[in-house]
């Protein structure tokens, strides 16, 4: 074979659409048969023998998914398989391939988004009442109940659900009968391929939908979002589960040791989820590229589509699943936290206590930070400052200001909706366990 030929085929990254291929097949030749291109007994064949091809024939031979399957069908059928093609062009056949495909995908994914929501709502509840330090700019801030914190996970997958739900309206469009970009002249039954390949729609232009690929962008931005939070949250449980923070500890950890240092337990999953969103976000970016420049319709440029959509949908899948499976080994440990939650983390309470009192913002602000300084360059935590002491810097200042440092104390002076109060987060799980409910009867 030429080095052409080569060049030009793509049935080594395609063939994963061969399941599509023949189901599309199948509904074509019944709407060829209602259009009278096939009789009975043409059809009957066909459909025998689509049901019978199996990627088992040295695909490799074959330009593409399309052509395989093609040809053979002509070496089970003979001149029945040749008809087949009649008004049809590989340009809609890879369109449609891809969107049963797709479909298929992010029922799949969002299935597995669900499964992580139950893992994040478990640890939420079995851990409620543990309090962490929480962070902005990496450095401790304001107590947060643990709880709070893995919840915010859940909303993000939430959103990512429903970003991934609402690129699946583009994709279930059918693009079939459309022919090669202008349509065909073969009376083909568009809304029987529809109900037939289980869309809800049919395209409206045939020149746009064979050139459309906006919907593999769309699906793999979906995904790209999912996959950046999930490497956050990765980038913390690194963090977390480092000696030096010692918050947490994952049991798998142990299986990733070094190979040269015996005390290692490394975090390779959680690293490799890093590098997979950076990954997806590569695949994103080279099909933007090869689309950008492409004239309307179809351009053999859009053959690289392939390993964009293929890895990239399996990519976020298997991360999802990881980071998942991860989750559910998690350990924390209490002590070490409790242990490591700086004094300086209730300041802003402070400022809320002298607000309390009748101080105004600004200059409850200036006092404790003023407060902050001294107790750094004294080295003397909040609670062992004396109340003489306190009211060198406010006369505003009283016994009940000793009643502020605890983490219990911070997390329950919160009282907006959606904060880290105890009441608010056993409202935001039941919540979520609501979610989870619905959805679960949706499928």
């Amino acid at each position: 074979m030429s080095s052409f030929h080569d060049f030009n085929k793509s049935i080594e990254i395609d063939e994963f659409l061969w399941d599509a291929e023949i189901e599309a097949s199948k509904a074509y030749a019944k709407a060829l048969f209602k259009a009278g291109i096939l009789d009975k007994k043409e059809f009957n064949s066909i459909k025998k023998a689509l049901k019978k091809i199996k990627v088992n024939k040295n695909p490799n031979s074959f330009e593409d998914v399309h052509m395989a399957v093609l040809n053979l069908l002509i070496q089970k059928t003979g001149n029945s398989g040749k008809k087949l093609h009649t008004g049809r062009s590989r340009n809609e056949q890879v369109a449609t391939d891809e969107r049963i495909w797709l479909k298929e995908k992010i029922f799949e994914i969002s299935k597995e988004i669900k499964e992580l929501q139950r893992v994040i709502v478990k640890i939420a509840e079995k851990n409620f009442g543990v309090i962490i330090p929480g962070y902005t700019h990496l450095r401790q801030a304001q107590p947060v109940l643990f709880s709070h914190y893995i919840m915010s996970l859940f909303w993000k997958m939430q959103r990512g659900e429903e970003r991934l739900l609402e690129a699946l309206k583009r994709v279930d469009e059918l693009p079939l009968g459309c022919g090669a970009f202008a349509g065909s002249s073969i009376p083909i039954d568009r809304n029987l391929l529809k109900k037939e390949l289980r869309f809800s729609k049919i395209s409206e232009n045939s020149i746009d939908s064979v050139s459309d690929r906006n919907f593999i962008l769309e699906v793999l931005f979906a995904l790209s979002l999912i996959l950046l939070d999930l490497s956050r949250y990765a980038e913390d449980f690194i963090i977390f589960s480092s000696e030096e923070f010692s918050f947490i500890y994952f049991e798998d950890f142990e299986k990733f040791g070094s190979s040269m240092m015996p005390h290692k337990a490394n975090p390779d999953i959680f690293e490799l989820i890093r590098a997979k969103a950076g990954k997806i976000f590569g695949y994103l970016t080279s099909l933007y590229i090869v689309l950008k420049g492409t004239p309307i319709s179809y351009n053999k440029d859009m053959q690289e589509d392939k390993i964009p959509l293929k890895e990239g949908v399996d990519t976020a899948f298997n991360t999802i699943r990881a980071f998942k499976e991860m989750l559910e080994k998690l350990k924390i440990n209490k002590e070490e936290i409790r242990r490591k939650m700086g004094y300086l983390v209730y300041s802003t309470d402070i400022v809320d206590y002298l607000i309390e009192k009748g101080m105004n913002f600004e200059d409850a602000y200036a006092t404790v930070k003023k407060l902050c300084e001294f107790s750094k360059r004294e080295n003397i935590p909040f609670d062992c400052i004396t109340l003489k002491k306190y009211k060198e810097f406010s006369s505003l200042f009283e016994k009940d200001v000793y009643l502020i440092f605890s983490p219990e104390s911070s997390v329950r002076k919160k009282k907006t909706y959606g904060s880290t109060h105890p009441a608010w987060v056993k409202f935001q799980i039941d919540k979520a366990k609501e979610v989870l409910k619905n959805t679960k009867n949706k499928l």
